[in-house]
């Protein structure tokens, strides 16, 4: 418990505005459309019926262009707010090796790489409040969707058409449809495990493939915690701690013998970088909802499961954040989903039955869950540094901790009624904030919440 409150002590909020490749530049001069049209996407029966791979690419690539002109936005926008943004979340696409896909996908269009610009141009579209929108926001989400899934059914899977699925499944859970996003990472799952790579080879080096499937890995366990899926098992299997993690996109350059890479534990290790401290807390916060999912451990041996594990993330903090401490990194990935497990781990021990547990590792628990409540308050509170105009670089998962934040300091009894009000504010304020961005389904999160989730899922095993 010291620990974690010395690890609340280290409050800076952990973002950096990124690095943007230079074909990617934001300066970069670009023709921007003055005028667009209501968009036409092609229909199913028309898509299905070119056989023709070159035609099909051609069709998909135009149909994309035309959405992204009609968004009145160009792809060297897009790229450049995601890279800048909601990437430095789990930055798994390496912006080098996309600028080279970029410029190749001017000369030779793929249908895949047309629809991961769409998915990005998706994820990062927010036009100005003061004007009516270009496209509609349901609209845009339909067409990726749509195009996704006749991609699907006409072409194997690849590597990009499960990238494209994994950004459709971001902005589902930034959007409060934390299901949905978990339905639609689970299919990108299957499509990994089709073509393989859920296995990485040490030969190889650098792998999109294996950052990729590790994102996969990441996504399906965020999304898990906040979903009323309780019952159904995680569909990815996560890499033992033998397994390497995935490299960071700026080593994608490097020679293999020069980027060895890293393994998952012990998460003490340094020089992990932010992918992989991302990683680390992924495969920590997997072992937490299955050592609460596991109905074959008796009381004794899960509380004792879950308080190793609550040491294993307690050390996992303390490295990434003093890794970032007075910096803005993009660790934001690795602490939201460290904090969200510790969250879980303790709310699941003062779930159990009051008589079979000791009565420390209650107060254990309590003190815990009021650390991580303090730790969220302060992340908040670093959020009014940041302008709208960078709100992208505030993780997705921080409007699920700031709710389970608020609702933890409603039910808590403050001696100081001031202090109460100046931590809701600051939840608030940041709550606000982000719901500007994303208009957060409520819905969703307060029956997540009635339900418990995966935190209640043993309370009477």
């Amino acid at each position: 418990m010291y620990l974690l409150t010395r690890l609340r002590n280290n409050k800076a909020c952990c973002y950096d505005y990124g690095g943007t490749p230079d074909s990617l530049s934001l300066t970069q001069t670009t023709e921007s459309p003055v005028t667009y049209s209501p968009l036409h996407i092609a229909s199913t029966a028309s898509i299905g019926s070119l056989h023709d791979s070159r035609v099909l690419d051609a069709t998909i690539a135009r149909e994309v262009v035309q959405i992204i002109d009609a968004t009145r936005r160009s792809i060297d926008d897009i790229s450049a707010r995601y890279f800048n943004g909601i990437h430095l979340w789990v930055p798994f696409l390496c912006p080098d090796r996309f600028s080279k896909d970029l410029f190749q996908f001017h000369a030779v269009s793929t249908a895949e790489f047309s629809l991961l610009l769409l998915c990005m141009c998706l994820a990062t579209y927010d036009p100005p409040e003061d004007l009516p929108p270009p496209v509609d926001h349901n609209a845009l989400y339909f067409h990726a969707k749509t195009l996704f899934t006749q991609i699907q059914v006409l072409r194997k899977p690849s590597t990009h058409l499960i990238q494209a699925g994994l950004l459709i499944s971001v902005y589902e859970y930034a959007h409060g449809r934390p299901g949905v996003a978990l339905a639609s990472t689970d299919l990108c799952a299957r499509m990994a495990y089709r073509i393989g790579i859920n296995k990485k080879h040490t030969s190889l080096g650098w792998s999109e493939e294996w950052n990729t499937w590790w994102a996969i890995v990441i996504f399906e366990r965020i999304f898990y915690c906040e979903s009323t899926l309780a019952d159904i098992p995680l569909v990815t299997v996560a890499p033992d701690e033998t397994a390497l993690l995935p490299h960071e996109v700026g080593d994608c350059d490097r020679e293999p013998d020069l980027n060895p890479g890293f393994r998952i534990a012990p998460v003490s290790q340094a020089g992990v970088g932010c992918l992989g401290r991302a990683a680390q807390a992924a495969h920590l916060l997997g072992r937490v909802i299955q050592t609460i999912k596991t109905i074959s451990f008796t009381t004794a041996d899960r509380i004792a499961n879950l308080i190793y594990l609550d040491g294993e993330l307690q050390r996992l903090l303390s490295v990434t954040l003093n890794k970032c401490h007075g910096l803005r990194g993009g660790y934001c990935g690795a602490v939201g989903a460290a904090i969200r497990a510790l969250s879980m781990l303790h709310r699941h021990i003062l779930h159990l039955e009051a008589t079979t547990i000791d009565s420390k590792w209650r107060n254990h628990s309590q003190a815990a869950l009021d650390t991580v409540a303090q730790m969220i308050v302060d992340i908040s509170r670093s959020h009014r540094d940041i302008p709208y105009s960078k709100i992208d670089i505030i993780s997705p998962a921080s409007s699920y901790l700031i709710r389970h934040a608020l609702q933890h300091i409603y039910v808590k009894r403050y001696t100081d009624s001031k202090a109460w009000f100046d931590d809701s504010d600051a939840l608030r304020e940041s709550l606000a904030k982000l719901d500007r961005r994303w208009s957060f389904e409520m819905g969703t999160f307060s029956k997540t919440e009635m339900t418990s989730s995966v935190t209640s899922i043993d309370v009477h095993s």
